[in-house]
């Protein structure tokens, strides 16, 4: 929400900076204390909505308004990277067409966007230094691939997060170093030539179904955002896709695939990895106390 009002604001401002990472330092990886380990999505949400609350009162705090809203409702990206595997679901959602036009309907009328156009030009300048900080100073992650990122420790979102974590420069590291990685999975998963095999037989699955797919992308992008197209027909082809998706292996190849890359990337990034899960299961009953209170 903080990058969205930011890149609303003024696209030629960055709140952080990128310089090429020097070489990693060896470190001592910690030894993880009991309480840390992986939060379920619903405690993640737990949290994303403790640190929205303080947003929310930093921003009062500062003469700006900012608004709790709730997260939009989850696409077909996030819920079938690889591919759709639940006939159930594509029964319903085909590609997710639906939900996608849900997103976009909410997303349009979001207040905090809203709000934020209302404002005049010095008022948007300043929301932006009360979000994100005045300069991109003071916190730094060192992300694989990205080089180092740089974000300002003095604006609400970081008030926030220091509140819920009190290690505000070892969360900010954590979050973006695995956030990074974590979403870096799917496209080395999608590389490997076990997976790009199993979409070649997907693909000879489909075309016996009566649908001419090169791939799970191909398929979903036809029908995601291109208009016009039959809802009938995306049921049907989605449904075909899950169904494929057994049949070839593709699915069960992916989710192997999948355990494994993350499990290299989190063998080799370890102290960020054991970090977050320190830093979140230690925030998780403020988060809880601060959600209770509203």
């Amino acid at each position: 929400m903080a990058v969205l009002l930011l890149c609303l604001a003024a696209p030629g401002l960055s709140a952080c900076t990128t310089a090429p990472s020097p070489p990693s330092p060896r470190t001592t990886v910690p030894e993880p204390t009991v309480a840390a380990r992986a939060l379920t999505p619903a405690e993640r949400q737990t949290l994303a909505k403790a640190e929205a609350l303080l947003t929310r009162n930093c921003m009062r705090e500062r003469g700006f308004s900012f608004h709790v809203v709730e997260d939009l409702p989850t696409g077909v990206d996030r819920l079938f990277p690889y591919v759709i595997d639940d006939e159930t679901w594509a029964a319903e959602h085909g590609y997710g067409s639906d939900i996608q036009r849900k997103r976009d309907t909410l997303a349009a009328k979001n207040p905090n966007q809203l709000y934020f156009r209302s404002l005049s030009a010095k008022r948007k300048d300043a929301a932006v230094d009360a979000l994100n900080g005045p300069e991109p100073t003071g916190l730094e992650a060192r992300v694989p691939g990205m080089g180092t990122i740089r974000h300002s420790d003095q604006g609400c979102e970081s008030e926030a997060q220091r509140s819920l974590y009190s290690d505000l420069r070892k969360w900010y590291s954590a979050w973006k170093v695995t956030d990074a990685l974590e979403r870096s999975v799917p496209p080395a998963v999608a590389r490997d030539e076990r997976f790009t095999a199993a979409v070649s037989r997907w693909s000879a699955c489909m075309r016996t179904k009566g649908h001419s797919y090169s791939s799970p992308l191909e398929a979903r992008q036809r029908f995601i955002r291109q208009a016009g197209k039959s809802r009938a027909d995306e049921i049907a082809t989605a449904t075909a896709e899950a169904q494929c998706a057994g049949a070839s292996g593709l699915a069960k190849t992916a989710r192997a695939l999948a355990r494994a890359e993350r499990a290299r990337t989190e063998s080799d990034h370890s102290t960020e990895f054991i970090n977050r899960k320190t830093l979140e299961s230690g925030a998780l009953n403020r988060a809880r106390d601060i959600v209770k209170t509203g």
